[in-house]
């Protein structure tokens, strides 16, 4: 094989390889150029549903706000009215400089009109700003009837009209975005709002006046703090209208502790009233009948020693305390402080009474006394 055979092998290979190459370049080729037919057409697809999403969007919108477009001319046509004449208001009395007036007149109806909007639809409190609504449209509705009154060849038509104008789309603005009312209540719901409202009045007066009751229990350091005394009580007045607290005695709840007592005091009363309670018996078996007896009431064995005043209140008092017994109230063999408590009097009447009770009159023992 001479050198001419191997040039042409040689030849034969490159045209091969240019061959190979350029069917791979025009594979490549047309492969980019589906890429980017795909790439076309999702950016075309992308494009109209961003388009189609707006146009929805729009549509919506318009749909939404369909009332307020409609009454949109209502509003925007007196703004156009009112400004330009306001305007030329304002130069005629503060100069070039007066060209600013309705920014004043009309521009103030307006922003409290549109912070209305946005404090409603954030879910603020707006009576404020509705009571800025007013105030201005009623400086605006002036000051454009002056305008119209005192115009060359104006009078009060033209300033009802100059006024009316003004104020009207501010007014037609808040008529449509007013917030609409609720359902009413019904009977049953207006009568539990209001047994609401008296019970909570009722609980801070009581609040209130057992604050005003309050001991103070001063600390080492020199810090107080309140201290209040626990029980059943009841809301009273006072001969010049102050409110006070009076324990009371609820039938089937246990009784509260009786203010201003010592628990020691309390507990040697007690015995007394024991221990007369059993000289009362012995003395009612040895000698029946003895004692001091009120005129004109039944037999009611009292201590030695009783003042007048007090022996003439033992049997009424003994009468209450035997209707509370048999109405529940009292237990049947009550202790001299429930008496107390029931009677609201003394200790040392409620100790005439205790004995009384359990001293014998009708009958030999306590519950023949309350029989």
């Amino acid at each position: 094989m001479g050198w001419r055979d191997e040039r042409r092998k040689d030849q034969d290979a490159a045209a091969a390889r240019n061959l190979t190459a350029q069917l791979a370049m025009r594979e490549q080729e047309r492969a980019d150029r589906a890429v980017q037919a795909e790439q076309a057409r999702k950016d075309r697809a992308e494009k109209a549903a961003r388009w189609q999403a707006r146009r929805a969007a729009v549509a919506g919108w318009v749909r939404a706000h369909a009332m307020h477009l409609l009454f949109l001319p209502i509003i925007l046509i007196p703004a156009v009215l009112a400004w330009p004449a306001m305007a030329v208001y304002g130069r005629e009395i503060f100069g070039a400089w007066g060209v600013l007036l309705p920014g004043f007149t009309e521009g103030s109806m307006w922003a409290f009109a549109f912070a209305v909007t946005m404090a409603r639809a954030a879910g603020r409190p707006v009576g404020w700003l509705v009571v800025g609504v007013w105030v201005c449209c009623a400086v605006a509705g002036g000051l454009n009837f002056a305008h119209g009154y005192t115009q060359p060849g104006g009078g009060i038509s033209d300033g009802v009209v100059m006024a009316a104008v003004s104020v009207g789309g501010v007014v037609v603005h808040q008529l449509i975005t007013a917030r609409p009312r609720g359902p009413l209540p019904t009977r049953a719901e207006r009568y539990a709002a209001w047994l609401a409202r008296l019970a909570e009045r009722r609980t801070v007066a009581v609040r209130a006046a057992a604050v005003r009751h309050a001991v103070a229990d001063v600390s080492g350091d020199g810090t107080a703090r309140l201290v209040f005394q626990p029980g059943l009580v009841r809301l009273g007045r006072t001969w010049w209208g102050r409110a006070r607290l009076v324990p009371v005695i609820v039938p089937g709840l246990p009784p509260g502790p009786l203010p201003g007592i010592d628990p020691a005091t309390e507990t040697l009363v007690d015995e007394i009233t024991a221990y007369l309670a059993d000289t009362a018996a012995s003395q009612s078996r040895n000698r029946p009948g003895t004692g001091q007896t009120p005129s004109g009431t039944d037999q009611v064995v009292l201590p030695p020693d009783v003042p007048e005043r007090v022996a003439r209140r033992v049997p009424a008092l003994l009468a209450r305390v035997r209707e509370g017994i048999q109405a529940g109230v009292l237990p049947a063999r009550p202790t001299r402080t429930e008496v107390q408590r029931f009677l609201k009097v003394r200790a040392q009447v409620a100790i005439v009474v205790t004995y009384a009770l359990y001293g014998g009159g009708d009958g030999n023992s306590p519950a023949g006394a309350v029989s």
